[in-house]
Order: C-alpha cells, then structure tokens, then sequence
C-alpha cells in the first residue's frame, strides 16, 4: 500500500530519534568538496578580500563588469541590478627622498569609488569553465524541489569556510560540495525563510532546523552516513542555543522540519517514486 507523505515522514523522523537516543549512527562518510579547475580564470580573484567578500554576501563567487561579461562571451540579463564594489582612488605624487635627496613617486589613495559589477548568476550566454563540470553527473534526489520553489542552485569550487550557503538577499543556495546531504541542509534553509524571517530568528535554532530536515531528507531518500556528523553538528548549536538536552531541543523543532520536507515531498516528483515504495 501507498505511503502518505506524513507516513513517509514519520518513518524517517523515528528512525533518526531512535539513532540518536540509542547512540546506534552509521559509520562516518567524508564529505565531498569541490576544488577549483586549475584552468578557472575568475577576475575577482584579485580583488581585495573585502570585496571579494561583499560578491559573497550577494551570493555569487562570479562577479565583473557589464563589458567584462561581454568579453567572456554573457550578456547581463534584462533587469539585472548591479552589486558594487569599492576601487580605490589612487593619486601618483612626486618628491624627495629624505634620505637621498633623488626625486621619487609615490602612490596615495585619497578614498575609495563604487564600482557596478553583475553577477554570473545575472548573465546568459557562452559557458564558462565552471558551467558544467562541477555540478554531479546525477542531480540529488529532490534536486527539482528548489528549481518549482524558484531557488537558484549553482555549484562553485569552495571559497570560503563552508560546504554551502544560502543567501535570504538572492533566494540562490551554492554547493562546494556535491553530497546530497548538503543540498539538503541549504534547500531547508530556503524553504524555513518561506514562513519565518531568518535574518531576526535565532541563528542556532535556524541552524538545528536545517540538519535534522537535511537528515531526514537523505533518510527518504536512502542516503545513509551522515547522521554521526548531523548529531554532532546538532549538539553543537544545542549547546550554543543553551540546551542541555539535545532530545528536546530536536522535538522544540519538529515541527518546522516536518513543514520544511512536507513541501519538499509535495513538490518533488522524485518523491512519487519512494512513496510507492
């Protein structure tokens, strides 16, 4: 017989409490990370970490001038608005040198200019070297959930300290890593920020909500080896949220969680195939 959603769900929730209680985990697995292709030529790579972290925050590792992108082959798309960076405004002077008396120049900056630059994620055209050779051979189970959610989801060599990240600015997640699992967790972010507004929620509860969903999607959809790392990770934002029991902090959250794979089993044509199960 046909499992509903909430039977499928359910399932998967018992099993991973059970785990936890028991201590019971499966062997650990290492995460995948994805490096970046010697041949990846990225303007931004020079840019100072400032800025370099500003393109962060707007969701991209990918940004350059509408001419740049000309250049490379991409066209800003129509309506795209522009993120700035800040280019310093150097002045060449001359003087004397006070030890040796020869003239000399100096460089000084007397302040810094906005600079509009689009990102890739805002640009159509000829492939770049990244287009395709991060993203897997096979899309995670669920993959099509965060495209019928209007989520935005690249792959990009990492570049920072963390496997994935969701931005609230450009509803887009990026992998470094091509694990499922991490899918997973930014998936959940996305869709928790659908029915609460993560940039005042408490970030480690935000944090619980995205793993134990993140567990119990790679559960359904049979993907085993990761819980050990998830309780730990849990524990931790437990810990950090002030809890001594992480049982009760997991139940505190349930009920996010089992909206946040609700709407993705409900989206999901992946899902059909495991119901059926």
């Amino acid at each position: 017989m046909k499992k509903t959603n909430d039977e499928i769900i359910k399932d998967a929730v018992d099993q991973l409490m059970e785990m936890f209680r028991t201590g019971k985990l499966p062997e650990r697995v290492a995460f995948s990370i994805i490096h970046r292709h010697p041949g990846d030529i990225i303007p931004s790579d020079s840019w100072s970490i400032g800025n370099r972290i500003l393109q962060m925050l707007q969701g991209t590792t990918d940004a350059r001038g509408y001419k740049q992108w000309q250049a490379a082959g991409r066209q800003v798309k129509k309506g795209a608005k522009a993120i700035h960076i800040l280019a310093p405004m150097a002045y060449k002077v001359t003087g004397k040198d006070k030890l040796t008396g020869e003239d000399i120049e100096k460089i000084i900056i007397k302040g810094y200019r906005p600079i509009p630059v689009f990102r890739y994620e805002d640009t159509d055209g000829a492939p770049l070297p990244y287009d395709h050779e991060y993203r897997p051979s096979q899309s995670p189970t669920f993959f099509d959930a965060a495209d019928k959610l209007g989520i935005n989801v690249s792959y990009r060599p990492v570049a920072g300290k963390y496997l994935g990240k969701y931005s609230i600015n450009t509803n887009s997640i990026q992998l470094c890593s091509q694990d499922a699992i991490v899918y997973y967790h930014e998936l959940a972010h996305a869709i928790h920020a659908t029915f609460v507004d993560l940039r005042v929620y408490d970030d480690a509860k935000s944090e619980i909500v995205a793993e134990f969903s993140a567990l119990v999607l790679a559960n359904i959809a049979g993907i085993n080896g990761f819980e050990a790392q998830g309780f730990d990770y849990i524990e931790h934002y437990a810990k950090k949220h002030g809890h001594s029991s992480i049982m009760q902090e997991m139940f505190s959250v349930l009920n996010d969680v089992e909206k946040i794979v609700t709407t993705v089993l409900n989206v999901s044509e992946d899902e059909l195939e495991l119901a059926a199960v």
